[in-house]
């Protein structure tokens, strides 16, 4: 294993995250099964302990969205202890399969808590909160999420040795000018093209408030007090779609207008 500050720091946070939420997940089994034949005082003392469930949902979400640049960091601070890597493809050319896996489960994680965040603020603004058991059912079914997370970054940065490796320049060929020259697809993004970074979060983050509302719609059918608590919440959510979209087609255009960085 390579170890340095940045792999240190991402394995403490993964393990962390973990800690914090499976002991949310407890609680959270509780108050799913404790609902199905609470009284009115019992459930009340199930409401602050699904309070407790969502700070920690939030906290854990904050890991997540901490984690994928602090991964990336990681994979960048490892370059030089890789001989033969020329940029992050090489790092992840040494720890294949995976550090593949490992990166596409940190945002499919992301992508789920986000979507579970989405349902617990919606719950929480209508009256009686409908969706709480449903909710910490599901907060329970995602926790193994960040169980395999860490453990694929263990099994990423353990499998890590000085090896040599076939990095981008060898793959990739440049064969094509401008924008269509990806070759290696991260020296693309990270070095040829950065404000592409912008265009894939905001419309990704759009993406992703389009497909919750969708999937909240559904959850919530016929509970017309329900749509009407959360309708200028909903009204709100397309409007900050569209605020995305707008900002990632305008750095979509402006790197399209101010080609190629490397070329500067």
């Amino acid at each position: 294993m390579i170890v340095n500050m940045f792999v240190a720091v991402d394995l403490a946070i993964a393990l962390f995250a973990l800690a914090v939420g499976s002991y949310a997940a407890f609680k959270a089994y509780k108050i799913d099964e404790g609902l199905k034949a609470a009284t009115g005082d019992q459930r009340y003392e199930m409401e602050k302990d699904y309070y407790l469930v969502s700070t920690v949902g939030w906290m854990t979400m904050g890991t997540r969205i901490l984690a994928i640049p602090l991964f990336w960091l990681s994979v960048i601070s490892l370059i030089p202890a890789v001989p033969g890597a020329m940029c992050e493809f090489g790092v992840f050319q040494a720890g294949a399969p995976w550090s593949w896996a490992d990166l596409g489960l940190k945002f499919v994680t992301m992508f789920a808590f986000g979507g579970w965040l989405f349902f617990d603020f919606m719950n929480r603004k209508a009256k009686g909160s409908p969706f709480m058991g449903s909710v910490s059912r599901w907060f329970v079914l995602l926790v193994p999420l960040l169980f395999v997370d860490a453990l694929l970054d263990l099994v990423f940065f353990g499998a890590l040795k000085p090896l040599v490796v076939p990095c981008c320049m060898v793959v990739y060929s440049n064969t094509a000018t401008g924008l269509f020259n990806i070759g290696c697809p991260f020296c693309f993004i990270t070095y040829k093209y950065p404000l592409l970074w912008g265009v894939i979060a905001a419309y990704a983050v759009s993406a992703g408030l389009l497909v919750w509302c969708f999937l909240f719609q559904r959850s919530s059918g016929k509970m017309s007090d329900v749509r009407r608590d959360t309708s200028p919440l909903m009204k709100k959510v397309m409007l900050v779609c569209i605020v995305l979209a707008s900002v990632g087609t305008f750095l979509l255009l402006l790197q399209i207008g101010l080609g190629s960085f490397s070329n500067v």
